[in-house]
């Protein structure tokens, strides 16, 4: 049989491994990061985005990103684009986009070109998981995107 006390000292170590264990360390995917190696490599689905109202948009047009190291590109809405970046830390910038100019449904325009505007004003990201937010200038979160 147990004694008191020597359960309180066994009770006391099992309640300090199981506080660490959830406090836990770096599992690979959790977490916020902004390494740019973290864009590359994934397909990234447009979810949300800043309307021109303000609010947040829920997107279900097959918008998409990929980066290769240099060059984004995707599609946007009902084209397909790319643009040069650069991404150091958490900071990235995007150069003029080039696209197709199919004619679009009108729905798929506006979310379009929303996108290329927010796109071209983008100043910062974070990923997190599966998720990335990229956010304009004034810290303001403009486009959230999840891997495809």
């Amino acid at each position: 049989m147990i004694r008191p006390r020597a359960f309180m000292v066994i009770f006391a170590f099992v309640l300090l491994a199981a506080l660490l264990a959830a406090c836990g360390g770096d599992d690979g995917g959790s977490g916020s990061s902004a390494n740019p190696a973290d864009l590359e490599g994934k397909a990234w689905v447009l979810t949300e985005m800043l309307g021109a109202d303000g609010n947040t948009q829920i997107v279900d047009i097959g918008v998409n990103a990929n980066f290769d190291g240099s060059t984004v590109s995707g599609v946007s809405g009902c084209n397909s684009y790319h643009a040069d970046y650069t991404a150091t830390g958490n900071e990235i910038s995007f150069g003029p986009v080039a696209g197709t100019q199919k004619v679009c449904p009108p729905d798929e325009q506006d979310v379009e070109d929303r996108y290329l505007q927010l796109l071209a004003g983008v100043a910062t990201y974070e990923t997190s998981g599966r998720s990335m937010s990229m956010s304009d200038a004034d810290g303001t979160p403009v486009l959230q995107f999840s891997q495809g």
